[in-house]
């Protein structure tokens, strides 16, 4: 556990754990798709069977970067993801069927049925100077024919993320859900003993970049809701204090920077209002402001600690912890600080709430038996699971937009790294490894404007 600045050091023990959907109706949006597939992703969670060979790269190129072979690779990864599909495994066989669909000139159904295909993906290829085109066709195999295509173009060094967002046209097509294929996660890392900064991926642990230059202690990083903006704090200054940057790190900006406790800090659903933990009346209480840091509304009169704070999907409550119950515990109060009430009761240190895109469950870390683990609570039956066991500590649950997944942290191999899981716990795997480790990870929002891929 890393040690905090002394005058801070009596709120370390959990201010500072530091370290550590619904489908809707489709039938007159998707008359065009085979009634068998929206169903498969309805009833009885049953996958969608598909095969997606390499891609092909227009005659008289060399595939020096193997991006062919890439670009299979990548949109398996984010379908199997997705839980909606099931990709078709045996390489040799797939690498053979389209082998022969190439040389005869026209698609072998009945071979790819043999295979246990359901859609079948065809990708290619073009590569024109510093841009690559990427075409995709879709068939239904049953029925023998076409069923859509899409067109993507963009600098090549965004190759990844045309493969994502053909994954999430992909989804949607065949659910109706948005994917989040393209969104991204943020999280700290140390670069030295002493300093941490702050980083942004790819929601597979991809293209990771550091946006923060502080030379210091930087913590809590969160996503605006438009995806634009991270909020977090920083010990550049000697003090925990509450700053604001731009996804690139070209602009920071200080929101609260008052003597004592700057965080930990959450955005309101609308982007509109913060609410932050501060410590400037004495010990740490519940705010909320302006993005500017005005319009400070005080929401807790407790003489203990109240940090943490976590602003639900609907903007009408706030869950955080507090110790007023002897041990650290998850509470939820209006967002105007009324209606307070416990939520947690097991566990002797529950900390870190998460709200689940949809309002009705709550993710967290708690201790028990001196280990954290995340546990997720149904805030309509009160049914509590465990997601996490086993050797390490887990913290800093995160939700994906869709619900469908958490982002963690995890200390099981050793020092803390950025893992993912399905949100009933299963599929744990670690996505990003760095010497510095991962900690404290957000999930973005989807990116519907920004950074987008354009079509030619």
């Amino acid at each position: 556990m890393d040690k905090m600045p002394e005058f801070v050091g009596k709120y370390k023990v959990f201010s500072f754990l530091l370290l550590s959907s619904v489908l809707f109706s489709l039938s007159s949006v998707f008359a065009d798709t085979p009634d068998v597939y929206l169903s498969l992703t309805r009833i009885g969670g049953a996958k969608i069977n598909i095969a997606i060979p390499e891609f092909s790269l227009q005659d008289g190129f060399l595939d020096r970067e193997n991006l062919c072979q890439k670009s299979a690779e990548i949109l398996i990864g984010d379908l199997n993801n997705s839980a909606f599909f099931k990709t078709v495994e045996n390489r040799d066989s797939l690498r053979d069927t389209h082998a022969g669909d190439k040389k005869s000139g026209k698609i072998n159904f009945k071979e790819w049925t043999s295979l246990g295909t359901e859609i079948l993906i065809k990708g290619n290829l073009i590569l024109e100077g510093e841009r690559v085109h990427i075409e995709c066709r879709l068939y239904d195999v049953k029925r023998e024919e076409q069923i859509d295509d899409y067109k993507f173009s963009d600098n090549r060094n965004r190759f990844r993320q045309i493969i994502h967002k053909l994954s999430d046209k992909i989804t949607y097509r065949f659910t109706g859900e948005k994917g989040i294929a393209m969104t991204k996660l943020t999280f700290v890392s140390r670069t030295t003993e002493r300093e941490k900064e702050i980083y942004i991926s790819d929601y597979d642990g991809h293209n990771i970049n550091k946006i923060t230059d502080d030379k210091s202690i930087t913590l809590f990083p969160k996503w605006s809701p438009d995806g634009k903006y991270i909020l977090y704090t920083t010990f550049k200054y000697k003090n925990p204090d509450l700053y604001l940057t731009d996804i690139k790190g070209d602009k920071t900006w200080a929101i609260s920077n008052s003597p004592g406790i700057n965080a930990p800090a959450t955005w309101s659903p609308d982007g509109k209002k913060l609410t932050a933990s501060l410590s400037k009346d004495g010990n740490p209480e519940i705010y909320t402001m302006d993005l500017d840091g005005k319009n400070l509304l005080r929401l807790t009169t407790y003489s203990g600690i109240d940090t943490t704070p976590a602003w639900s999907p609907n903007g009408r409550e706030i869950a955080f912890t507090s110790d007023r119950s002897g041990t650290p515990q998850i509470y939820i109060m209006g967002f105007d600080g009324t209606n307070l009430r416990r939520l947690t009761y097991q566990g002797s240190y529950n900390d870190h709430a998460s709200w689940s895109p949809d309002g009705n469950k709550l993710a967290y870390s708690s201790r028990s038996s001196g280990q954290f683990d995340i546990f997720v609570i149904n805030l309509v039956s009160g049914k509590v699971l465990q997601m996490t066991s086993g050797a390490g500590n887990n913290q800093n649950p995160t939700w994906s937009p869709d619900g469908r997944q958490i982002a963690f942290s995890s200390s099981r191999e050793g020092k803390y790294q950025i893992y993912t899981m399905n949100a009933d716990g299963t599929n744990q795997r670690r996505i990003i490894y760095l010497e510095g480790g991962g900690y404290s990870p957000s999930w973005s929002p989807r990116f519907e404007s920004v950074n987008s891929v354009t079509s030619p």
